[in-house]
């Protein structure tokens, strides 16, 4: 069975408040699309149990990478 991440997937939306500010965060998708250049065609580099997210507080800009659990289907 396949594992994927439910945010990436749309399968589930995940809120966080901001460590800084309290703030909502943002999800502003997977990390590797930040450290990496990447394309839709590019193989996915990520864990086989969870995809890092980075979010971002709409408040104050503070930026947290926060790992998602993926979901078998």
């Amino acid at each position: 069975m396949e594992k994927v991440c439910p945010l990436c997937n749309e399968l589930e939306f995940k809120t966080f408040s901001c460590d800084k500010c309290g703030g909502a965060m943002v999800d502003k998708g997977r990390a590797q699309e930040y450290s990496d250049d990447y394309t839709a065609n590019m193989p996915i580099n990520d864990d086989e149990n969870y995809c890092a997210h980075i979010f971002e507080c709409s408040k104050c800009n503070f930026f947290k990478r926060v790992p998602i659990d993926k979901k078998k289907i």
